[in-house]
Order: structure tokens, then sequence, then C-alpha cells
């Protein structure tokens, strides 16, 4: 079976650049940054014709064919990779459009499958370069495979699309032909590597990273010890890390495929990450300039978002929405456009939600799971959230209710689903509980538990998240004080969030609603999807190995939510993904796993009136890496 990005496609892409090339709007012949023109005419870098594949990713512009030159300024927090990954690290084989709604080439040209989803063979860009000059073939996405993943003891990141070590095996078919084998069907294979987790199979240089390995390097034991590191494998994790870590963008010597690379690496004591141009960079405009145009990408370091927030109503920065964006912010940013030269774009959210709360029904303390797993006390909870004071006190008004449910711009969203338990009604709520015989309370009138305990909810929370979500969990808070339920706030770092989200040991953490768009991609709140599922995260370990230590077995309705996403996997047929996304959602709606607040305002993009290419109504999303699918080597500046 061919896949939707198929053999045909593949060579009508081919044949679309050749007539390209041949064109007049094409140049004769390829062009390159004055710079780079410079050193191959000093004969220290070899021509552009050399650097380019054969077949360059040709970008049509959004606006115009751009001009080299200048330096994109952005603000950050230093430790912030997914920041530098949605400009750096989305260097996928596949990438979905900048609209969320396909997939498209991107590394590679295209792929074939077999009619059980099982064996994928991918096609790539011939002689591509990574940044040090070396070839870019099926031989570097084995090694990540087999060699990195395939390892049972491996230390780092593993993707969701290749749960353990035996997962898959890849195998070179030419040097630029990888087959991909798995031991499970999965027809969504190529979305997931066209999402987030899927730049990772692409970033692993062999002749780089396997010297950091003992089949490949016998004297790493001793080298790393040398360098101060406990084992090879810490070695490793620093010098070949995942996009998710901060050493993956800290180190100038590892070879990449990004449109910019290490010039000055992000420290805890550094004031500033610089990255400059790839004289290898994959990609070309429709008149053959090589992308990127702007010369260097510069991150301004504040460990305080008040100050970013300042620089950047100042114009300091030209592309931003990171760490400035929330309700509060929103009158300084328009207010000081014209001032400091710059426009607002919007971009709508793929979230579902500003706050949702999805109470772990696999809680340790088993008198809290069986209160969070009831049905009628998550309803009563949400019976007892005023949804319009939120709206009214965090958002002026511009938001509305809405549970953890698809939006109405996907194809499975329902208002039933969207709207269900949103009415603010404490008579029903303290009705509701009464009836499940919470009747008895504390002398500060918190009804107590049928251990006599006070019904104490503690919600996990960290400083990460917007300040409008932490307002609202506050209101949730007082909201529920109303019922006799105590919902208290506990503020951490995000490490310790996520370790004791592993560890099983919280009630809720509170997060945005992930997977109003493009949930088949992002279903962590319609059912055990992903470790980030809080609700039921001993039920996601339980489809993902029902012997580990952490596994819960689920009830009846999850099992055929997890039965349903199985036989998903299995078929590359969208309307068959559809059929049986739908049935998930369904259930679902029918179980109402997680209590949703109300909706998102749209993201707000501060873009300097001088960058060019910047796109209107481009989706916000983790998933979708935003602005990465744009290819951002096409922003550029008219200094006219």
């Amino acid at each position: 079976m061919k896949g939707n990005i198929q053999t045909r496609k593949r060579t009508l892409l081919a044949a679309s650049i050749a007539a390209l090339l041949a064109s007049p709007a094409f140049a004769a012949q390829f062009n390159e940054a004055p710079e780079l023109k410079a050193l191959v005419a000093e004969g220290k870098l070899p021509s552009v014709e050399q650097r380019l594949p054969s077949d360059p990713l040709v970008v049509t512009p959004f606006e115009a064919v751009g001009q080299y030159g200048g330096t994109m300024n952005l603000v950050g927090l230093w430790g912030d990779n997914g920041h530098r990954m949605r400009i750096l690290g989305n260097n996928n084989l596949f990438s979905f459009n900048h609209t969320y709604t396909d997939v498209e080439p991107s590394l590679a040209t295209g792929y074939e499958s077999n009619a059980e989803a099982t064996e994928y063979t991918i096609f790539l860009r011939k002689d591509m370069k990574w940044s040090d000059g070396s070839d870019f073939t099926a031989d570097d996405i084995v090694y990540y495979v087999n060699d990195v993943l395939g390892d049972p003891n491996h230390a780092g990141n593993r993707p969701l699309y290749f749960k353990d070590y035996s997962s898959a095996k890849a195998e070179a078919v030419d040097k630029h032909t990888v087959k991909i084998s798995l031991t499970e069907p999965n027809g969504l294979f190529i979305r997931q590597l066209a999402g987030v987790d899927g730049s990772n199979i692409a970033a692993f240089n062999k002749a780089y990273c396997s010297k950091f390995q003992p089949q490949f390097n016998a004297n790493v034991e001793k080298e790393a010890k040398a360098e101060g590191f406990s084992s090879w494998r810490e070695y490793y994790e620093v010098k070949c890390p995942a996009h998710y870590f901060t050493p993956f963008y800290a180190n100038a010597d590892r070879p990449t495929m990004a449109p910019w690379i290490v010039e000055t690496p992000p420290s805890a004591n550094a004031p500033f990450a610089e990255y400059v141009r790839n004289p290898y960079f994959w990609q070309v405009d429709t008149a053959g300039n090589q992308l990127p145009y702007i010369d260097s990408v510069k991150w301004t370091f504040s460990e305080n978002k008040e100050e970013m927030l300042l620089r950047a109503v100042a114009g300091k920065t030209d592309f931003q929405s990171r760490h400035i964006d929330n309700a509060a912010n929103r009158p300084i940013i328009f207010g000081n456009a014209e001032k400091s030269d710059y426009k607002v774009m919007l971009r709508p959210e793929t979230r579902m939600n500003v706050l949702v709360l999805g109470l772990n029904q696999n809680a340790k303390d088993p008198v809290k799971r069986e209160l969070y797993s009831n049905k009628d006390f998550r309803i009563a909870l949400s019976y007892a959230i005023d949804r319009w004071d939120i709206s009214e006190t965090i958002f002026g008004g511009a938001v509305e209710p809405y549970q953890a449910a698809p939006l109405e711009a996907s194809p499975f969203y329902s208002e039933e689903f969207a709207t269900q338990y949103t009415d603010f009604d404490l008579k029903k709520a303290n009705k509701m509980l009464d009836d499940l015989g919470l009747t008895n309370r504390d002398k500060d009138g918190y009804r107590l538990m049928k251990n006599g305990e006070r019904i104490r909810i503690e919600a996990l929370s960290t400083t990460l998240v917007k300040p409008e979500t932490r307002d609202a969990l506050e209101m949730v808070k007082k909201h529920w004080d109303e019922i006799g339920v105590m919902l208290d706030v506990r503020i951490v770092d995000r490490s310790l969030q996520n370790s004791m989200r592993f560890a099983n040991d919280y009630d809720v953490i509170p997060w945005y609603g992930d997977g109003g768009v493009g949930i088949i991609d992002e279903a962590r709140w319609y059912m055990p999807y992903s470790p980030e599922s809080t609700f039921g995260l001993g039920w996601y370990n339980w489809s993902a190995n029902p012997n580990s230590d952490s596994a819960v077995e689920p009830p009846a309705a999850v099992k055929k939510q997890i039965e349903l996403y199985s036989e998903l996997r299995k078929t590359s047929d969208k309307k068959k993904q559809n059929e049986l996304m739908q049935e998930i959602i369904n259930i679902a709606q029918e179980n109402f796993y997680a209590i949703g607040t109300v909706t998102n305002l749209p993201n707000t993009v501060i873009v300097n009136e001088k960058l060019r290419n910047a796109p209107e109504g481009m989706p916000e999303s983790y998933n979708l890496m935003t602005p990465a699918p744009m290819r951002v080597g096409q922003l550029w500046f008219d200094n006219k």
C-alpha cells in the first residue's frame, strides 16, 4: 500500500523541482548569502550547488522572495528548550503544513507502507549534508533506531511511537532509502514523524554520536571518566541527547540539519545564546536562494517574565509569543505596537481549554481513588465552577465555558460534549454530593470522606503555566469552597511535578486543554493516551505493559478505548481512523474523565514591522511546534 505521500507524489515533486530549475522563475543556478559566497571564493567552502541536495526542498514564500542579512532577536529563559525547539529543532522526515491540515515532505520526499502498517520504506532527499558537510544518509536513521533506541538500557528520551527497545528495526535499502519495520502496526507513524516527537529520528549523526558508545569506541568509558562523567551513558546524554534537552542546543561540535547552528551556546551564566546560518541547509526559495535569509538568531535571557514583556513591547524582540502571551499582557502588547514598530498577529489555539482538571482515578489512596473514580463526584465539581465568573474576571468576558472536549474546528466537535455540566448550579452540586453520602463536615465546613478525613484535593501546579491558568485555578478553589470541597493548590517546579507524576503521587495536575484540534495526535484528555493522561496514568501504563509495577487494570470502557486506538493504529485509512477516533471520543463524553473550564483567547504574536513572510492565522500547537512548519528560514528583514 502506498502512503499519503506516495511514490507517485515523490516523482511529481522531483519533476516539479526540475521544471522550476528550467523555468525563468527559478534561477539558472543557486544563490547564497554573501558571506558564504566569500568563503567559497576563498576556497574555504564548497560551492552552493555542492552543498545543497540534488532535490532541495523548495519553499514558496508567504509574501515575497527575501533578502539576506540581519539578526532575529528573541527573549527567553536560558533553559527553555521548547522555544529553541520551535525555531531550530523541527527538521523532521515529514512535517505538518502550517495550517495543521495535512502532512507534507520534509527531509524525506515520500514513503510506502505495507497493508499491515508494519513496514515503512522512506525515501530521503539525495545528497543532503549535515552542518559539518558530511553526508546525511539512511545509515544515520538506522543508527538512531537500532543503536540508540534499540539499546534495552537506553537512558535518554524514547518517543511514544517507539515505546521500548524492541518496537522497531531499521535497515538501509540504499544510501537514500531506509526501511523501518515495526513490531506492532501503526497507521499513524508518518503523522507521528511529522510531530514534535518526530524530530529526533533525523537528529543523530552516526559518525559523531557513535563516538560516545562502547560498541563503536572501546575507550569511551575511560574518556567519559576523564571528562568528569560517572559513566559513558551520562557522557552520551550530554553529547547526544534528544532535542528536548539543553545540551542539544549547546554543543557546537554536534552536526545538525537546522537552519542555524550554535555560535554562542546557552548556559546559566550567559546573557544570551546565538545561532548562525548553516551553510549546508537543505532548503531553497522559488528563486533558487539557499535558506535561511537571516544571518543569525539571538536569544537574550532573563528569568523574569515581566522583564521579558517589557523588552518585547519596547521592540527588543522580532518574532515573539513565548512567555509574553497571556490575558493580562494584551493591553500593553497592543498599546505599544505603533510606538515600538511591531504588529500583533493572532494564532488560533488548538488547545480547547485554559485549565483542565483530571482527578487521578488511579490515586494511591484507596478512599480517594474510589471518590475520584465516581463520575457523579466529578459532575458535581463541574457544576460548582462559575465559568462566567472566570471569563469576566480574567478575560473580560471574551471566552466561554467549555468542557475538556474537541473544538468546533475539529471533525470530532460535539456541542453536547462541549457544554455538558458547564452550568453553574451550586444547588445541584450540593445535592449530588449529599446523595453520594458526603454529608458530614468538619468544623471549617469542609465535607468528609468515608474515612472521616476532609476532602482535600491537592492540585500540583507549576509556575510554568500561564498566569491566567493559575488565576483560573485559584478561582476554582474559591468556587469549590462553596460546596465544602477543599482544593489545596501547591506550586512546585516542573521537574518535581514530573517526578511526582511518574510516582503516581498526586491528586490532580492542573494543565492546559491540549487536544482541541489534531486530536488523533493528542488525545491525552479523552483516553489514557500518553504519560500526560494524568486522570489515568496507571491505565496508560497498563496499555503499554500490563505487567508493569505501575500498571493499573482499567475498567471496561477504558479497555474499549485502548482496543479502539490499537485498531486505529493498524490502518492507514483516514476515514477508518476518524470513525474509530469518534468512538473513542463518544466514550470519553459518556465517562467524563476530566473537568474543563473556559476556552482560550487566540495567541498573540509580536512581529517586527520589517519582518516578512510571517503567516497570519497559523494554529498555536505544541505538537505542531508552532511556528516551525512555516519554514522559519524564509523569514527576512525588509530594510527599505
